[in-house]
């Protein structure tokens, strides 16, 4: 399926109609109760957006050279009555409060979260391997762990109450994958592990003193990895609530990885043995 904002020919689309954008843009991207909508910025992530969930566009920002690649976008937006404006480079730096918004930003409804009852019912229709995260805070992390997770398909990030909702930075990070991934967050989060142990999934941690390794372990079909937080890493209860633990080989010379990092490779060794999701 051919990209809407990155068409064959960079010019035809509609002339952008001069408008004064607004200097900046607040969004409630901490409040878990309140978010409705959130500024996206990035090419890729911006890309991802207007082709899996056009309809939830509000508002769309861009220069003048990324105009001439955005015309089916400005187009559709035209015909939908949508605002979008035309900004310089040091506008969308405003915009979006960051130098990294690649020449485009759109303002969109941000999913709702899913419930601890709505994944387990998405599980009884078809099994899908787990990511757990436990206290895990740093939206960058979050939108690069997303960014992995839509490589190999994996399509929920699984949390407690204390999950965060997806920033405007992590979305940037994720490169698109935040669109192909959903969030889960579970008000009792043990109590889900509980849930999946009686449906034969098997719960796996990940510890740099552990004796059986990634590479050489059985992994079970129905998987759930849990990664501690950056910081304090797993919590107690947590740790207890594991089948197993597995070591990620490594030379010692440092005392963990990247939680991001870590996601990365235990995807991609639950990847080469049973294959992308959408292969099995």
């Amino acid at each position: 399926m051919k990209s809407p904002i990155r068409p064959k020919s960079s010019r035809g689309g509609p002339k952008p109609q001069a408008s004064k954008a607004p200097t900046s843009h607040r969004t409630r991207s901490s409040d878990h109760a309140d978010q409705r909508e959130l500024l996206y910025y990035g090419v890729h992530m911006c890309e991802a957006l207007s082709r899996v969930r056009r309809d939830a566009i509000i508002r769309v920002y861009c220069t003048d050279q990324t105009s001439r690649a955005l015309g089916p976008l400005l187009k559709w937006c035209a015909q939908r009555k949508k605002a979008y404006h035309l900004v310089t480079e040091a506008e969308l730096e405003r915009i979006t409060g960051s130098v990294h918004h690649e020449g485009v930003a759109i303002l969109a409804l941000v999913p709702e979260p899913w419930s601890e009852e709505e994944l387990l019912a998405a599980l009884k229709l078809r099994a899908a391997p787990l990511l757990v995260l436990d206290g895990v805070q740093n939206p960058h992390n979050i939108g690069t762990i997303m960014r992995v997770m839509a490589n190999f398909s994996w399509p929920f990030l699984v949390g407690g109450s204390d999950l965060p909702n997806l920033t405007a930075a992590g979305a940037r990070m994720s490169e698109g994958g935040a669109e192909f991934v959903k969030l889960v967050r579970c008000q009792n989060l043990p109590r889900l592990i509980g849930a999946l142990k009686r449906s034969s999934y098997r719960i796996l941690g990940t510890s740099s003193h552990a004796e059986a390794s990634l590479y050489t372990h059985q992994l079970p079909e129905r998987t759930a990895f849990i990664l501690g937080s950056e910081v304090h890493g797993m919590s107690q209860e947590m740790e207890k609530l594991l089948d197993e633990t597995l070591v990620i080989p490594g030379s010692g010379q440092v005392e963990s990885l990247n939680v991001a990092v870590a996601s990365g490779l235990l995807l991609g060794e639950y990847t080469r043995v049973y294959g992308l999701l959408g292969e099995q």
